[in-house]
């Protein structure tokens, strides 16, 4: 076999493969020849039938099969030889016809991962923290006593402190509506300020059924696409449910004891509350860290983009777009956001995987099982569930869970090779 590779572009490559007459006719004979000492055809004993009768029954049979084994060799040689990272199946054309006795050759075009020569670097980036404050705690503490509330449905009571509203809502400046001022069928509790104060003051003392107007006054700081900041917009409100709070009970030691999940004194919770919030603000932070790692990397990395992958990636998400918002046709400039988005994912994926590659990275069966454990952990479970959760896992399944698994620890890596700058957060 003899192949010649023409590289169209650092990512698509046309390779023409060529097999001489004498390999085509060695690779059919050989065919025949075992066929021969196995077949059982009528009239002549298992493994005796004449040469030519062969051929007769199974010529087309024996031809097929050599296409196929010479398509299957005459691609997997150059790719391999070549060391091509093949991101879409070979297209296959200019194939001559397989004849016994005569050469045969076919090209086939095929698109690649870029090579990029990429390495972990101290790339430096502004980083802002989220910090714990003692009104997380308060807040956590808030919707722990929340849970304990007890409400009832009200037909005609008012509205107060502590109650549970469903609402609809829209707003509108003069005769304009307001893109992002509409709600519906909202919950609401009173007095958890959700909403700029004028909106939440204008809910009070309405019962069931109520349909009003306010005018509320958006705080100067407020941030929005629609530039609300400073604007005092009316809104149109109608009140479909209202469930009076019954009970509210203070979290004490007395309340507290003997309550299934929870420690048994205030202070216990305190300390439980602010642990469970300060790792939740860990994790958060090494996500965004990650997250700006591999931001950076695809922006100071500039390389080419498999075509078909691109198109494929472009197609689904544009699909996606217009299942969501069902519509039937995509805004030019949403398109344009699709576009950066299906590079930014593309760029995102080949850079992970090189570096993981280039880094001998990979996922050990402990590591997989460890996954399944911190699962069941995270499910409430006991340890022996994280066997079942595996069972119930495609080999499909699992796989994507050790690529993901793969994928986080490249971005850990990169995160901790990144050189972050602590930036004040802004208000």
């Amino acid at each position: 076999m003899a192949y010649t590779i023409n590289h169209l572009s650092t990512v698509e490559k046309e390779v023409e493969v060529n097999f001489t007459a004498e390999e085509i006719t060695n690779f059919i004979n050989q065919q025949f020849s075992r066929i021969s000492r196995t077949a059982s055809l009528k009239g002549f004993r298992k493994g005796k039938a004449p040469l030519n009768v062969i051929k007769q029954f199974y010529g087309k049979e024996v031809l097929a099969e050599a296409e196929r084994n010479f398509l299957t060799e005459g691609i997997q040689e150059p790719v391999a030889k070549e060391h091509l990272n093949i991101a879409t199946q070979p297209e296959i054309f200019d194939k001559s016809e397989l004849k016994n006795g005569e050469a045969f050759s076919f090209k086939f075009h095929v698109e690649t991962f870029p090579n990029i020569d990429i390495e972990l670097k101290p790339f430096e980036h502004d980083f802002t923290p989220i910090k714990y404050d003692e009104s997380m705690l308060e807040s956590e503490l808030a919707a722990i006593r929340k849970r304990f509330t007890e409400y009832k449905e009200s037909e005609d009571g008012l509205s107060a402190d502590n109650d549970k509203m469903v609402i609809s809502f829209s707003g509108k400046d003069g005769e304009t509506e307001i893109e992002g001022t509409k709600g519906k069928d909202v919950t609401v509790v009173l007095g958890e300020k959700r909403f700029v104060p004028d909106f939440e003051n204008a809910l009070y003392n309405h019962k069931k059924g109520d349909s009003f107007t306010a005018d509320v006054k958006f705080p100067e700081d407020y941030k929005s696409e629609s530039g609300l900041a400073g604007k005092t917009i009316q809104f149109s409100i109608e009140v479909s449910k209202l469930e009076k709070c019954t009970n509210a009970p203070e979290l004490t030691d007395e309340f507290l004891a003997g309550k299934e999940g929870y420690p048994n004194t205030l202070e216990e919770l305190k300390t439980q509350t602010k642990q469970n919030i300060e790792n939740y603000l860990n994790d958060v932070i090494a996500q965004s860290k990650k997250g700006l790692a591999i931001e950076t990397y695809v922006n100071n990395y500039d390389f080419e983009l498999p075509p078909s992958f691109f198109k494929s990636e472009r197609e689904a998400r544009i699909a996606d777009y217009k299942h969501q918002n069902n519509v039937e046709a995509v805004p030019e400039a949403e398109i344009a956001k699709i576009e950066d988005d299906a590079k930014y994912s593309i760029k995102r994926y080949i850079i992970i995987n090189t570096l993981a590659d280039k880094l001998n990275v990979t996922v050990s069966d402990k590591e997989l099982d460890l996954s399944f454990a911190n699962e069941a952990r995270s499910y409430g479970l006991p340890a022996e569930y994280a066997t079942k959760l595996r069972e119930y896992c495609s080999e499909e399944q699992l796989q994507e869970r050790r690529y993901n698994l793969r994928e986080n620890k490249v971005l850990e890596q990169m995160a901790e090779k990144m050189v972050f700058t602590e930036k004040t957060p802004e208000k």
